[in-house]
């Protein structure tokens, strides 16, 4: 027999979830986007922000993970320098320079996967449930790595790619693209759970960085040492971005549907203090944070 007491508890607590998921719901402005650096993801609310005081959606802190493992949450999760929306914008992407990638759940800041990866720089979720990974400069990296949900613990497969720093999916095109030192390639999906290279190009200058979707038609935005590209896949060639303030080591870099670019430069090593932004121009303050990238949210898969 089903008490009242009981029958009362479970309304209350359905009533809670419903107000909760709710509250959530409204939490994650129309137009956001996200920043990562230290242990650190955040959501920031791009227009009720001013300059000097981000309005702060929603965070995550790796040292404050109780559900990922001690090494990763102490250690392997200290330098984050990517994070990206995915599957609707119910989940972020994040990889850390000190070692690791994880997948969080957005709504209860779950970690759904998480693994080793030699300084890590970029992730990318592709279908079949497979998670690619690029692994930048190390004993033990340099190389592109490919794993499944399924299986955290150990890689699919994996290609040598030096400084590998970018990884994006192409959906209409059905290929992975990797951007590494000096060169810019191509792979497809083969046999459900491996990777096979079948076009490369070299890139206008070193030291590639970052490697972000420019546009519907495919193109890819593309960032070195020395300046920043479009890449064009109809055409097969880089140019400059048309407009676009143009700067050396830009880490992050991409473009709303609106237009208007978010980026970021280095202002001391390799991190930041400060978002910019384009088309307009805005840039917002971060003075407790060392910023690696900065992504619009609005990017979901």
């Amino acid at each position: 027999m089903n008490h009242p007491f009981n029958q009362i508890t479970s309304l209350l607590t359905s009533f809670l979830l419903l107000v909760l998921s709710s509250a959530f719901s409204q939490s994650i402005p129309g137009k956001s986007f996200l920043v990562c650096g230290d242990s650190k993801v955040m959501i920031v609310d791009y227009a009720r922000s001013n300059d000097s005081i981000p309005e702060i959606a929603w965070s995550w802190d790796a040292h404050q993970a109780m559900d990922l493992p001690e090494h990763f949450r102490t250690k392997l999760f200290n330098t984050m320098d990517d994070c990206k929306a995915i599957r609707g914008g119910k989940q972020v992407l994040v990889s850390s320079s000190s070692g690791a990638i994880a997948v969080v759940n957005v709504k209860d800041k779950r970690v759904l996967f998480h693994t080793a990866v030699p300084n890590a720089h970029s992730i990318e979720v592709l279908p079949g449930d497979l998670i690619a990974a690029a692994a930048s400069v190390h004993p033990k990296g340099n190389m592109l790595m490919l794993f499944s949900l399924k299986q955290p613990d150990k890689p699919l497969y994996t290609d040598s790619l030096y400084s590998a720093h970018g990884v994006v999916w192409d959906e209409q095109r059905k290929s992975l693209f990797a951007l590494g030192y000096d060169v810019l390639r191509e792979y497809k999906i083969v046999s459900g759970n491996s990777l096979k290279m079948v076009a490369k190009w070299t890139i206008p200058g070193i030291g590639g960085h970052e490697l972000q979707p420019a546009n519907a038609a495919g193109d890819l935005f593309v960032t070195e040492h020395h300046g920043s590209w479009l890449f064009s896949l109809a055409k097969q060639q880089f140019t400059k971005i048309e407009g676009f303030p143009d700067a050396e080591n830009i880490k992050s870099l991409g473009r709303e549907k609106s237009g208007q670019y978010i980026y970021t430069i280095p202002e001391e090593s390799w991190w930041t203090f400060h978002v910019k932004f384009h088309g307009p121009a805005r840039k917002f303050a971060f003075p407790d944070l060392h910023v690696y990238k900065a992504r619009w949210f609005e990017n979901r898969r």
